[in-house]
């Protein structure tokens, strides 16, 4: 459940998955007819038919993977307060999953309106996914950095 890395900082595994899950569910309420249910369904050009029940459990795992990096990174990056954590989550967000989408709106001919709904839908779940990981690890990491003899010699 609690694994050290090569720098002796606790990651919290059990944090990641929950952190996963809570993004999968925030992402339910972003296709949801409350939010932008009613644009997805409008623009997605696929038929609309039952999904298969497996589909549900499988699904969550895109963001427990990413919840697993993220918390690797947080911890490894030492990003202990919420701005940092904004910060990793904005730059991950741009640099993979708007400029992915970008091409498919490009090349494979996605609606752009689509395209801002997944993109916005994994910027939501970046940003809450990194400013919760970092809560959950901020309160360890400044209290399990091993002190060596040289910090105590200057503090």
């Amino acid at each position: 459940m609690f694994k050290k890395n090569e720098n002796d900082k606790t990651i919290n595994y059990t944090a990641a998955v929950v952190t996963g899950l809570t993004a999968f569910a925030l992402s339910l309420l972003w296709y949801s007819p409350f939010l932008f249910g009613t644009i997805w369904m409008a623009l997605r050009n696929a038929p609309v038919h039952p999904l298969p029940g497996w589909t549900f459990l499988f699904a969550p795992i895109r963001e427990i993977i990413t919840a697993f990096l993220l918390t690797h990174l947080i911890v490894r990056l030492e990003v202990n307060n919420w701005k940092n954590a904004l910060g990793l989550g904005f730059v991950l967000w741009f640099s993979f999953y708007f400029v992915q989408l970008a091409g498919a709106v490009m090349w494979d001919n996605l609606p752009w309106q689509l395209g801002l709904v997944h993109s916005g839908d994994w910027l939501m779940k970046m940003l809450f996914m990194s400013v919760l990981s970092s809560a959950w690890h901020g309160r360890t990491l400044s209290s399990e950095i091993p002190i060596n003899e040289e910090s105590k010699a200057t503090i």
